[in-house]
C-alpha cells in the first residue's frame, strides 16, 4: 500500500474522489530505482502501470541505426507505462531511473477488475489515463519532429 498523503499531493491524483484515491492507494505498492536502473524495457511484457512520486525517468524508443532516442522525460506527478491497462502484450518504450525514483506500482489486472466493478472509479482512471496520453503523444511528437529519427513515430503510439 502507499501512504494516502504521497496520492494526495499528485497532481493527476487530485481529480479522484476520496474513496477512489484511497482505493489506488490500497492497490498500489511502492518501488524505488536509483539512477540509469532499468524500469521496464520495449518489447518486453509488464503487467504495472506507474505513478511517479519522486525523480525523473527518461522514456526510449528504438529506432533503426540507433540504441534508441529519448522522446520524453517523465516527472513527478505523471503516468508511466499504460500499456498493460490498455491489453498491450508489451511496452512501447523503455524507461530508466535518471535520478533516485519513487514509484507507486500497480497490478493491472487487478486496476481494471476495480474499474470494472465500480465504474465511477473506472471513468475517473480513464480520464487520467487519457490526459496522460495526450500529453504524451504531443511531447513525443514534438521531440521527434526536430529529431534524425522523425520517421520512427507510428502514428497512433507514443511512449509508455
Amino acid at each position: 500500500m502507499v501512504p494516502l498523503e504521497e496520492l494526495e499531493n499528485v497532481n493527476v491524483m487530485q481529480q479522484f474522489k476520496p474513496a477512489h484515491l484511497k482505493q489506488l492507494a490500497m492497490l498500489a505498492k511502492l518501488l524505488e530505482y536509483e539512477g540509469d536502473d532499468l524500469i521496464f524495457a520495449e518489447g518486453e511484457p509488464e503487467g504495472l502501470i506507474y505513478l511517479v512520486l519522486k525523480g525523473d525517468v527518461a522514456l526510449k524508443i528504438k529506432v533503426p541505426d540507433s540504441e534508441g532516442v529519448q522522446v520524453h522525460r517523465v516527472r513527478p506527478g505523471e503516468l508511466l507505462g499504460w500499456s498493460p491497462l490498455l491489453g498491450r502484450k508489451s511496452m512501447t518504450a523503455t524507461a530508466h531511473a535518471l535520478s533516485r525514483c519513487r514509484l507507486a506500482a500497480i497490478n493491472a489486472d487487478r486496476l481494471l477488475a476495480a474499474m470494472e466493478n465500480d465504474p465511477r472509479f473506472g471513468m475517473e482512471v480513464f480520464r487520467c489515463l487519457a490526459v496522460a496520453l495526450a500529453e504524451r503523444l504531443h511531447a513525443t511528437r514534438h521531440h521527434l519532429a526536430g529529431s534524425p529519427h522523425n520517421h520512427a513515430l507510428i502514428v497512433g503510439e507514443g511512449a509508455d
